[in-house]
């Protein structure tokens, strides 16, 4: 049966209420389908490892990395799939796979499990993975924080010191930036994303990384200031995402660079849907 057919539909109804219920995983397979990758770990009591990242339009690879997460953690006593996505079309198809590799019911964040961070925005108008990542930081930091994710867009958001998801700014990625200029500029050759060889580029290949790499710095920079503007104190920067090495050498202003932050959302998600510390 499909996830997302009729009569699964009327069972997901009843799932935000099971899973307060029902006695809580103790383990947990945490999803984030993102709009390039997939990523997916195991959280326990040891905290959020084995992370697999395969390609959203990469099928061949969902089963094997789903069936490899999943048998990690059969030694639990109880297992739960829980996914954030900012795709819903690979949502269904994922969670199908989920359900049949997994013989549970995977749970949505913002759909079967509630958001994990008070918003002061659209709920409706906002990417839970933005919202399970800056959940994850104030987790951790317990005070206002800058988050922003360096994927196939960047995006920059602030956390309250309350712990009120503010919003924040949406930029085209690193990458995004690079094709856009190979394809409009036709005189600009296609390059790769890579560390600048000095803030001066001495060719058009070297002007274009260094252009986006430290543009993103410069971009972060600047909202992160007027964060602290409206603050009235500095927040706790915090890097994520596949691009964020690319950024975090050159960007001395940045605290934390955590790579599984959304991940790190997910579980989050979970463990308070279910009343867990």
């Amino acid at each position: 049966m499909s996830w997302w057919s009729e009569d699964s539909q009327r069972r997901r109804a009843e799932m935000a209420e099971e899973i307060m219920r029902a006695p809580p995983a103790d383990v947990l397979l945490a999803v984030d389908i993102g709009n390039s990758r997939v990523g997916m770990a195991v959280w326990d009591d040891d905290g959020l490892h084995d992370t697999l990242r395969v390609g959203v339009q990469d099928l061949s690879a969902w089963r094997p990395a789903l069936e490899a997460t999943w048998n990690g953690a059969a030694a639990a006593r109880r297992r739960a799939v829980v996914i954030s996505s900012v795709r819903p079309r690979v949502t269904r198809a994922f969670a199908d796979l989920a359900a049949d590799v997994c013989q549970a019911d995977p749970f949505i964040i913002h759909t079967d499990v509630p958001l994990p961070i008070e918003l002061e925005v659209d709920k409706e108008q906002v990417g839970v993975d933005r919202v399970c990542a800056a959940a994850a930081a104030y987790d951790r930091l317990r005070g206002p924080c800058a988050v922003a994710s360096f994927g196939t867009a960047t995006t920059i958001d602030c956390v309250s010191p309350d712990g009120r998801f503010l919003g924040g700014a949406i930029l085209p990625g690193l990458q995004m930036g690079v094709d856009a200029l190979h394809r409009d500029a036709e005189q600009l050759p296609e390059v790769e994303l890579r560390t600048p060889a000095g803030v001066f580029g001495r060719d058009t290949s070297e002007a274009i990384v260094s252009g986006i790499i430290y543009g993103a710095v410069g971009a972060l920079r600047e909202l992160v200031e007027r964060y602290a503007s409206e603050l009235n104190e500095w927040p706790h920067v915090v890097i994520t995402g596949g691009a964020a090495p690319l950024i975090a050498p050159h960007a001395d202003f940045v605290d934390s660079h955590v790579p599984d932050l959304c991940l790190m959302g997910v579980a989050l998600a979970y463990r308070r849907a279910a009343g867990q510390p």
